[in-house]
Order: structure tokens, then C-alpha cells, then sequence
């Protein structure tokens, strides 16, 4: 029996088969006149090719409430592979070699041309598909790779601050605890495959109310979930079940061995390791309660964040209230006990310490927390600590612009970290120039025009840095080896360092040379007293296969026997593929080393 004879629902059935590709149906529609009507017309075929090609983009699709044009979205998703790919091309070629694309490019990266509207959403997946699903080491573009990581940050930063400035157009009734803390657990792990999304951690918590009310039924005390409960007897009742569920059966607790690890304060990681600060565990317990009922107030304490709940109406001011204690166990404090939890005596501690804050005081406070975390706390065994530590203090100082935007010491203190690390220019002299700023800071302890001169000064220092980038960038000149040099760009090797019984051997890849040492006179008499050349040759930029960089003398290197992956953030801004036995320079790195390549094969091939 012919194929073209089968009725249309087989055939649907067969074209929907896994094996065939998307390629193949463009194939078969130009078969004929009937495979090409029905391809056409089968919104679920191609809805099924969707899924198979790009799952967790379908699943984000599908949770709309729109009916989707599948054969469009195909269309469309395919189109975005190719621009994604010409874009970081661009990319390379107009950043090299500081590595940071303009931010200009960045948003037509999102916004797209003018040929075709592009979807961030579409964007940003196929992103994701490009830096965590290649499939081989030696078949990986790494420099693709590299800007993929770049473009991809910026793109789930541009989105996350989107949905904050949706968020805090809300009335403050309807700003949700849980939602802002989901927008600083993302922003957090930004660079993460898989961000945990809003409805994820609403069911898990929406679990853990069901087994509450599932308890206080077995008391007998029934739990109505559409009503607020006023009586305070019964809502003693339910927080009992509520501490029996959380902390008994599920075993939550204060992190208080490693208290300063950032996940403690990743609402999604909480409810994964059960373990937290007051601040996130206050919110996991504040959204259970919201779900059953009762209604439980933030409250900023100095050092130790609680949750009130009024268990005492008849009484006046603080003391009508009861302090939840989330961080130990759910624990019960009047107001007369909580200066305890943080070793204070009660006239130290003001009033207002015990009053219910807004929701943006709430988000500050964490990403202050953030903040300190990146300046005590990195789970890196090694040297990269500093640099990391600065880079994580960048990062939330960033998100802390974003939720309380005009606040000037915010702005000045990410901008700082910006001209430090030579990162994020473009984006900090757009916030030192904003008119948003609030004059709030302007009669606070200082002379006026205080914090206006800070801002100038810091916007002088981004300006100028951004400038020299600018200019490297534009003015990258070909170099051309001397004929002492005996080592190339791209070639793995060792490189040892120490005395002989402290010796350390590090895998590493030279990204490029001087032919001569063009460190400090200060770093030359530290570092090269034990050379037999001493500063008189050829001196080498290395990235090492820990994540550091290093300056290296000739006389350390030597050629690794079999070539290895050096596993650093900077390899792609170098590198387009690695071969096994060596890195393969891109196009910018070929030009400014021309003659380095002849270099690499002859000594490769000995």
C-alpha cells in the first residue's frame, strides 16, 4: 500500500513521529500537493516537532492562554537561531579584546531587525541551548559560547527588571513577599540553566499548607482556606501545626553553620535544602500562613528579621502582637523578649524596631544581605576569591539600584565596582545620568551638593575608563614575533612555580606575549630574581585551568605532552575551537597574532 494512500489522521500520526525532523517535513511538502496542504495545516505537528526540538521553550508556550500558530512559532524559532548566531559574531568581532559587547547591540540582540519581530523569550532560549547543550568539547564554539554567557546576562537582567518595575506599580496590598523574593532568587542565580519560576515555589508551598490543614483536621480544629481567621485561640492552634509541619516533619532550621551562603537567601534553595536565614525562613512562613488564613506581619528586626502576628487585640501598640521567630523553630517572643535573640538590652532597642515594614523594605534588606554574603562568604577553595567577591558585590549592588532606583549611595557604590573591574560602563554612567534621583540623601549628615559632586566624580572615572576600553577595542595592532620567542598563543602548557620541594605545576593556555617582561619594576625585582634570563625574555599571558590568570616567564613554561581543556570564564574571548592537542585562535586573536599559527603547528607536530 502507497503512503499517500493513508487516511490524513495516520498520516499526521506518522509526520508527528519522533525521527522526523523538521528539515524533513519542509522536505515532504514539496512532494506533493497533499503532504504539502497537510503539513501546512496541522497545527499539531508542528506543535509536536516544537516540543521535540525545543522542550522547555514549548512548556513556557503552552502555559499561555493563547492558542499558539505552532507552524509560525517553528518559523520564527528557527529564524532566531540564525540571527542569534550572526549577532554574536558581532559581538566578537567589534568587543575584542576587552570582551563586553555595547549595550546597544545587546538590545537589538533582544528587540531584533527589521525583518522579522524577534521574542526575548525566543532569544533567550536559544542562548540557553548555545552555552549549556553543546554537545562535544571539540566540536563547541567557544567564542559563540563566550558571548552567549555575555548576552544571556544581560538579557535575564533587562527581563527581571522589567518585572520588578511591573511589581512595584502594584498597590502595596498586592505586592507579594513571595514574589519579590522569587525576582532576587533569579537575579541571584542568573546564571543558572534553569531559573525556578513563581508557580514552581507556589505549589511547593501550597503542598506544605494542605499538610497543615490535613494536621489541624485530625485536631479537629478545620482549617477554611477562603477565610481569614480571627479568633486567636484557633490561629495558636494552626501555627502550632504549622511549626510541627515545617520544622518536626520537614526539618527546616537556621542555617547557622554556613550562614553566609548565598543560597540561604534563594527563596527556591530554602524549600530545596530546608535551611536558611530569619529573613527567608520569615517568608516561607509568612506565605504558608497567608495560605491558611492568618495573617503575619514583617518585621525589620535589628539582626534577626521575625513576623508578628496580633494574638492580643485588646492591648495596646507592640504588645498586642506575638513575634514568630521562623529562624528557631517557629518560636514565640512578646515584645519584651526579642532584644534577647540578638543579645540587647531592651532600651537599646527603638519602637519602630517592632512595627511591620512594607514589602520594597523587606526586598532592601535582603539584597543588603546579598551583598554582605559576596563580601565574607565564596565557595571557591582557591585565589579567585577577591575577584569573585567583587564581582557578586557588583552584582546585587546592581539589583539593589533596581528595586529603590534614585538612591544615591546605591548608585554610587555600583558604579564604583564598575570602574574597579572595568565592567557594566555603559550601564552605570546611565544611572549616575538618570534624573531619578531621590533628594532624600541630599539632608542627611552631609553639606549640600555632597552627594552631586560623589556622582560627578564616579560618572569621570566610568567615562574615562569606558573611553580607554573604547579604545582598545578600535586600535588592536598586529604583532609580530621576535625571533627569540619560542612558544604561541593558543598552545596548552605547564607552568611551575616554587621552590623545588614547593613546587606547583598548573595546566594553562597562552592568549598572548610580550617579547620582552613590561610588568612594574616593583613586580619585575619580586618576581624574577630566581630567572636565570631574569627580565630579558619573552613573558607570556596565561589562563590557568583553576579560573586565574597569570604573567609567566619563559623559562616556566613547557609544552604540555598532550594538550588538555582549560576550564576558564576567558577562554571563548580568546579561542574558537579547541582541537584536542591545541586552542584554534578566533578571527580577532589571528589578526592581532598573525604569525603565531605556523608557530603552534611546528611545534606541535615534533
Amino acid at each position: 500500500m502507497d503512503i499517500i494512500s493513508f487516511p490524513n489522521e495516520v498520516l499526521c500520526q506518522i509526520l508527528a513521529y519522533n525521527n522526523i525532523e523538521i528539515s524533513d517535513l519542509h522536505h515532504l511538502m514539496l512532494t506533493c500537493h497533499r503532504f504539502h496542504n497537510l503539513i501546512r495545516n496541522s497545527n499539531e505537528i508542528w506543535r509536536q516537532k516544537f516540543m521535540i526540538r525545543w522542550p522547555r521553550l514549548h512548556n513556557e508556550l503552552r502555559n499561555t492562554e493563547n492558542e499558539m500558530p505552532w507552524p509560525e512559532m517553528v518559523a520564527l524559532r528557527l529564524k532566531v537561531v540564525k540571527y542569534v548566531e550572526k549577532a554574536l559574531e558581532n559581538f566578537s568581532a567589534v568587543s575584542y579584546p576587552i570582551g563586553q559587547p555595547p549595550i546597544k547591540l545587546m538590545d537589538k540582540l533582544i528587540l531584533g531587525d527589521s525583518s522579522f519581530v524577534l521574542s526575548a523569550q525566543f532569544v533567550e532560549d536559544e542562548l540557553r541551548e548555545l552555552i549549556y547543550h553543546h554537545t562535544h568539547m571539540l566540536n563547541e564554539n567557544l567564542t559563540s559560547r563566550f558571548y552567549a554567557n555575555q548576552a544571556l546576562g544581560y538579557v535575564r537582567r533587562c527581563r527581571i527588571q522589567t518585572m520588578w518595575q511591573n511589581f512595584k506599580a502594584k498597590p502595596e496590598s498586592e505586592k507579594s513577599l513571595l514574589e519579590g523574593a522569587m525576582l532576587i532568587s533569579q537575579w541571584g542565580q542568573i546564571d543558572q540553566e534553569h531559573l525556578t519560576s513563581l508557580s514552581e515555589v507556589e505549589t511547593i508551598l501550597e503542598s506544605i499548607a494542605q499538610r497543615v490543614r490535613q494536621l489541624a483536621d485530625m485536631k479537629r480544629d478545620a482549617i477554611d482556606a477562603k477565610t481569614a481567621i480571627d479568633d486567636p485561640r484557633t490561629v495558636r492552634k494552626i501555627l502550632n501545626c504549622l511549626n510541627q509541619v515545617l520544622y518536626d516533619e520537614m526539618g527546616f532550621q537556621g542555617n547557622k553553620e554556613d550562614y553566609y551562603a548565598h543560597d540561604n537567601s534563594y527563596i527556591d534553595k530554602v524549600l530545596q535544602t530546608r535551611r536558611g536565614i530569619p529573613i527567608t525562613l520569615c517568608i516561607i512562613y509568612h506565605e504558608v500562613a497567608k495560605r491558611l488564613g492568618i495573617q503575619c506581619e514583617p518585621v525589620s528586626f535589628p539582626q534577626h528579621f521575625l513576623l508578628r502576628w496580633r494574638e492580643h487585640p485588646h492591648r495596646e501598640a507592640a504588645d498586642s502582637y506575638t513575634f514568630i521567630d521562623a529562624f528557631n523553630n517557629g518560636a514565640s517572643h512578646q515584645p519584651r523578649s526579642c532584644p534577647a535573640l540578638i543579645g540587647q538590652p531592651r532600651p537599646n532597642i527603638h519602637r519602630e524596631a517592632y512595627s511591620a515594614v512594607p514589602a520594597e523594605q523587606v526586598f532592601q534588606r535582603m539584597v543588603n544581605n546579598l551583598i554582605q554574603c559576596s563580601r565574607v562568604h565564596d565557595d571557591r577553595p582557591d585565589s579567585r576569591r577577591d575577584d569573585q567577591r567583587l564581582r557578586n558585590q557588583l552584582h546585587f549592588s546592581r539589583l539593589a539600584c533596581v528595586i529603590s532606583p534614585g538612591q544615591t549611595p546605591s548608585v554610587v557604590a555600583y558604579a564604583e565596582l564598575c570602574a574597579f573591574l572595568g565592567v557594566q560602563l555603559e550601564e552605570a554612567i546611565q544611572l549616575l545620568l538618570s534624573d531619578e534621583f531621590s533628594d532624600e540623601w541630599t539632608r542627611v549628615d552631609f553639606e549640600p551638593g555632597h552627594w552631586e559632586r560623589v556622582r560627578q566624580i564616579t560618572y569621570t572615572k566610568c567615562a574615562r575608563k569606558l573611553s580607554e576600553q573604547q579604545s582598545q577595542t578600535k586600535n588592536t595592532a598586529a604583532c609580530h614575533r621576535p625571533s627569540s620567542m619560542r612558544y604561541a598563543v593558543g598552545l596548552v602548557m605547564r607552568y611551575s612555580v616554587g621552590e623545588e620541594l614547593l613546587r606547583h605545576t598548573y595546566t594553562c593556555v597562552i592568549v598572548s606575549w610580550d617579547a620582552k617582561c613590561q610588568a612594574s619594576d616593583e613586580w619585575i625585582s619580586r618576581m624574577t630574581r630566581n630567572l636565570i634570563r631574569g627580565r630579558d625574555q619573552p613573558f607570556y599571558y596565561v589562563l590557568t585551568e583553576d579560573g586565574n590568570a597569570g604573567y609567566v616567564a619563559e623559562d616556566h613554561l613547557e609544552l604540555h605532552p598532550g594538550g588538555a581543556v582549560i576550564n576558564h570564564a576567558d577562554v571563548g574571548l580568546h579561542f574558537e575551537y579547541f582541537d584536542g592537542r591545541r586552542y584554534i585562535p578566533n578571527a580577532a586573536k589571528r589578526a592581532e597574532y598573525p604569525e603565531d599559527e605556523v608557530v603552534a603547528l611546528s611545534l606541535i607536530e615534533q
